[in-house]
């Protein structure tokens, strides 16, 4: 099981130091030396901070479940091991969303010093700027005959 933890950490690693260009334990030391750093640095970080707090609490509630199966009877699960088995199940959807989410800023947040060119950009199309003024309608003349 920790293999798949690791292997989960380390492909949203991966993701963040090609998208940011440099390792993340040094994009972590930047933000936290940086008060009010730019938003998509800080709001990745402390995903992935809260990413890797789930995968803990995933890990701890998985070897919960394994300790409570082996000295459970053959064949046999008491409502200790399904409360435990729905702990663990509850902590893989938080670990997986909260990984959803640090993939979500990565794709859809520009860089501070890139233009807009997310596929949120892309499918809202230009911005206004300013108020439109509104077009008098043509007034109809009539000619006497």
């Amino acid at each position: 099981m920790s293999d798949e933890a690791d292997d989960v950490l380390q492909a949203v690693a991966r993701q963040i130091e090609d998208r940011f260009g440099v390792p993340l334990g040094e994009l972590r030391e930047t933000v936290a030396a940086a008060r009010g750093a730019s938003f998509l640095p800080t709001a990745v970080v402390r995903w992935y901070e809260d990413l890797e707090e789930a995968q803990r609490l995933l890990a701890s509630a998985e070897d919960e479940l394994v300790d409570a199966l082996q000295s459970a009877p053959a064949g046999e699960l008491d409502e200790q091991v399904m409360v435990l088995a729905q702990r663990v199940d509850t902590a893989l959807t938080i670990r997986d969303g909260r990984a959803l989410t640090v993939r979500h800023l990565l794709e859809d947040y520009p860089l501070p010093e890139q233009p807009a060119t997310s596929r949120a950009a892309r499918r809202t199309g230009s911005v206004l700027t300013t108020t439109p003024v509104p077009q008098a309608a043509p007034i109809p003349v009539r000619t006497r005959r």
